[in-house]
Order: structure tokens, then sequence, then C-alpha cells
């Protein structure tokens, strides 16, 4: 019995969440780091790959939901706030498969606050007064800076001036008190200004660590934890004999220039798993069944909500007070300013890699260009592709792949057929196919062992605009999109070295800094950055956790002054 305990506690999880803000305004972006980490001692968690997170009204409805990739335990994602939402309380909350395996403390929540000034809220939220409201909602004063603690055992924020003008370089300093053994953790830091609106004190992380429940794992596991990387689920039916279901063999396609395909078993319940790779990134994918009676099954991917919102209780209703008026203005009138000047200031997705064919380097291609062109595939195929062969019997068209090192006799399996990735089992309707449009055919000859499957070789067709559209049809044959997780981005950072090049263009930053991926690990680290045309207070939030588990949680404050008053 110890030795489960010990076992369930080594292998739990939970979601720390850093936020940018947690007052946001219609038009803005919300921006956030999620550390996954181990309850018992606060470390990265090494097990999941994948984070979910929703954003959810005072009414539990899901407003948004997306995936975050965690790379040593850490992911980050920036989630846009569309002018439909309507001004209230909400709750991002994120979560891994495998925690949804706790016994209690399944989900880590975050309390914000969105305010719409362009969409009238169709409530009556008169009910409370404007001391009411106050003392629901903490309201962060300008000139506060008593919960700023600058330095603790670990690490000490130093500033190079306390007081700086607009577009003014600013150097954070962060100096580590101890030896380096703390390298290797990992740290978000937030610049933004103080604005006198309500808001919602985020839990730091050494109060999140104090707090961390390690809540068991239930005896029974019914959630896979995506341990090497997105998990997609689904079962299938038999129609004509439902207790045919086990053994059988799925087909997934996620296709495209670069593309995805992958093939599983069904369980005993005709449950199957696909493990998708973090490249392609695409969301179109097609699933079914490979099977001689392939028709009489039908495919259902799990689309359904993984946990019961009943778990979570809901937000309060927000009821703002005409006191906030001129601060929802100055803030909604800065961010439209910048919204227009986005396009000189946009944030970019970070480059990702090439998704490399499963075949590859074993394949033999044939660009097509640099043969005499032929209009049909049988031509194609007689006059080029001196490894395919084709039969027609019956109406039939089948394609296949020539070894001379491979008697066919002893092996009756068919070749894999693919197209931009997609399976094509009917290769029937290849024969009438445009030549013209292909790019290139690739061969690989002799049987081919993947996944649970074997087949007599590969012929794989690439088209010039990758947008193949199979003619299949029927209930084994299931088109879909799919949620794919969000894609990195590369944050513009703003730089006033040269003072000509933006002259002309104003600057109504109120987050003036956003970096999520800070390590630390050298005995002094500077951060610089320019303030923006906006006076007031700004504020310096460090967040994180070291390789050991220890919390940081750092926070400064220094003001930007007004032209005006200079």
């Amino acid at each position: 019995m110890q030795k489960n305990i010990t076992i369930s506690k080594s292998t739990n999880e939970s979601v720390f969440i850093h936020l940018s803000n947690t007052t946001l305004i219609a038009g803005e972006t919300l921006h956030c780091k999620f550390y996954c980490l181990n309850p018992s001692d606060n470390t990265s968690s090494s097990i999941s790959k994948i984070a979910h997170v929703e954003l959810l009204d005072d009414q539990n409805q899901t407003v948004f939901s997306n995936k975050i990739y965690l790379e040593n335990g850490t992911g980050q994602g920036d989630f846009f706030i569309p002018t439909t939402v309507k001004t209230g309380n909400y709750k991002l909350i994120a979560y891994t498969n495998w925690m949804l395996n706790k016994k209690e403390s399944k989900i880590s929540e975050v309390d914000l606050i969105i305010i719409n000034p362009y969409l009238i809220n169709s409530r009556n939220n008169i009910q409370k007064t404007s001391e009411t409201q106050k003392s629901d909602i903490r309201i962060t004063e300008p000139n506060s800076n008593a919960t700023n603690t600058s330095k603790s055992e670990l690490f000490a924020l130093e500033l190079d001036k306390k007081a700086a003008s607009a577009r003014e370089q600013v150097q954070l300093k962060i100096r580590s008190l101890k030896a380096l053994n703390t390298a290797g953790g990992s740290y978000s830091v937030s610049i933004k200004r103080i604005d006198n609106l309500p808001s919602r004190k985020q839990k730091d992380a050494n109060e999140y660590a104090k707090s961390n429940l390690k809540s068991a794992l239930n005896d029974s596991i019914q959630f896979l934890p995506e341990l090497r990387g997105e998990i997609v689920s689904g079962s299938i039916i038999n129609n004509k004999n439902p207790e045919q279901i086990i053994g059988k063999n799925v087909a997934l396609s996620i296709p495209g220039k670069d593309f995805s395909f992958k093939i599983v078993k069904t369980d005993q319940l005709g449950k199957f798993n696909f493990i998708l790779d973090k490249e392609p990134n695409y969301s179109n994918i097609t699933v079914q069944v490979i099977e001689a009676d392939r028709a009489d099954f039908s495919i259902d991917i799990n689309k359904n909500r993984a946990y019961n919102l009943s778990e979570i209780k809901p937000a309060d209703e927000l009821n703002l007070t005409s006191d906030y008026k001129k601060n929802i203005e100055e803030r909604s009138i800065a961010n439209q300013i910048e919204n227009i000047y986005y396009s000189l200031k946009k944030d970019s997705i970070k480059a990702s890699k090439k998704a490399v064919s499963f075949y590859n380097p074993l394949e033999k291609d044939y660009i097509l260009a640099d043969y005499t062109k032929f209009p049909t595939l049988k031509e194609t195929v007689t006059e080029i592709l001196k490894e395919v062969y084709y039969r027609e019997e019956n109406n039939n068209f089948t394609l296949g792949v020539r070894d001379i090192n491979y008697d066919l006799k002893f092996f009756a399996e068919p070749a894999l057929v693919l197209v931009d990735g997609l399976l094509i089992q009917n290769t029937n309707e290849l024969k009438d196919y445009k030549m013209e449009n292909v790019y290139k055919v690739s061969i690989v000859p002799g049987v081919y062992l993947y996944g649970p499957t074997a087949f007599n070789g590969i012929i794989s067709f690439t088209t010039k605009n990758n947008d193949y559209l199979s003619k299949e049809k029927g209930s084994y044959f299931l088109k879909t999109e799919i949620q794919r997780p969000q894609e990195k981005i590369s944050y513009f950072k703003q730089d006033y070295t040269d003072k000509n090049k933006y002259d002309r263009i104003p600057d109504y930053r109120h987050q003036l800094l956003w970096m999520p991926e800070l390590t630390l690990n050298s005995p002094e680290s500077i951060i610089s950055f320019f303030t923006s045309d906006v006076p007031g207070q700004y504020e310096i939030d460090l967040e994180g956790f070291t390789k050991d588990g220890s919390p940081v949680s750092l926070k400064e404050t220094f003001e930007v002054k007004d032209v005006k008053t200079n």
C-alpha cells in the first residue's frame, strides 16, 4: 500500500497560471504562462505534453477553449478578447488529461474581469452599491506598493531608475542571491500599468506552493496522460454485427503540404487513440476504417468535455459603477489606438519545423516536371514510375509496387496509397485524375510495416496545391476538424534606440513587457524595455519556480512621468 501511495504522489500533476493581467478590456490580449508541476515538491512535471485551457463566464459557459504545448513542464498562451464578450467576472481554467484522474482539485482556475464598453449587458447589474462592489473586488491603487516584495531569499529586483520619462529605456536587473543551483528554473515577467479598475488578485507562486493540494489519484484511471503528445480519441460501431469491433484497423490522415498519417487498432470496446505529432499543426483530419467490410462501420470522434462543470463554482456577477467610467474610457481609447497601429507592432508566430514523412528516407521521388508529361495515371505509371504497376479487373482499378527482391506470390496485402497524406482505399478515384495537378510521386518498394499493419510498398502522390479532395463517402470515412494547440508567438518589443523610427507613431501601451520564457541562468540577468506615452504607476511582476521547485514571486513598481509635468 505504501508503494502505491508513493507512485501516486510522484506521478501527480497540477497547473500554476501566471496572467499578464486579471482585468481585460475587450480588444486586448490576455497573455498566460502555464507551469505544470508535481504537487509533492513543485518541480516541473515531465508527464503531460498538452495543457487544456478554457475561459468560463459567470454561468460556467465556455467562451473559448484551446490547447497549449508543454515543454519541460511549461507553456504559454495568448488569447484575444473579442468585442462579442460581455462585461463580467470570468474564470480561466487549465488542466491536463492526467489531472482529471485526481479525486479532487482536478482543475486549476484563476478569476479575472473582462470589461466591454462596446456592448450593453442585457442583465440588470444595479443591485449593488459602489461601496458593496468595492468590498467584493480588490481595487488596485496606483500609489500603493505595500504588497511589493522586490527581494527574496533567492533573487532581488533592481531598477536603474524609479521614475522615467515617456519612451525612455529602463533596465531591470534580476540578481541571484545564492549559488546557481537554481539554474534551469522557469519564470515569467509582466510589466503593466496599474489602473484604477476593479481587479482580481491572482495567487502568486508562493501562495500557490503553500496551497497546492496533493490530491491522490483515483483507483481506476479513466483519462490517459498525453505523455508523448496530443491524443485524439474515438470509437467505431459495427452497424451489422455490433460485437465485431475488436482489433479493427483505423487510420488518421492530416493532409497537406506537410502531412501526418497514423494507424491504430481498436480495443475491446471499439475505442481508439491516436497520438499526434507536433507538426503539422493542421486542424483538418480524416479518419477511416481499414477493413474489407469497412462499409459496415461508422466512426465517432470524442468531442465531449472531459470534466464535470458542476465541480466548478461559477463566478459572481460583476456590477460596475460609474466610479470607473473615466478609467475604462482611457484604457479603451488607448487600446483602440494601439490596434490601429498593430501592423507596425505586431507579434509573429515562431517558425515551426518541417514535418518529415514517416517513410523518409526510404522513398524514391519522381518529380514529374523532370519527365515528359503524360495526362493520365496509366501512362505515367507505364512510362515513368518503373516500380509501380496497375491492374484493371471487373472495372476495379488497383495500384501495386514491384520489388525485384521479393516474390509477390507470398504477400497479398495491397500497397499503401496516399495523396497529400490522405489514405486512398478505393484507387478507382485516381484512374482519371489529371496528372498535371501532381508535383511528385514517392515510391517505397518492399513490405512496409507501419503500426499494426503491413503493406506491399508505398505510393505517395503530392499535388501541386496540396488540395486533393477524395470522392470517398460512407459512415466509415469521417472528415472533421479538431482543435490543435496554439503556435508559439515571438512578441514585438518596442525599441526607441532610433528615436526617429517611431517619431510619428503614438505609443499607448499599458502592457510594456510580457516575457514568458525567462531562465535566469547567470548571477545577474538584465532586462531592458522602453516606456510608452502613458504616464502613471507601473508594476513589475516576476513569477516562477526554480529547478528544485522553490517558488519565486517578486514585485516592484516605478513611475512614468507625465510629459506635461516635466
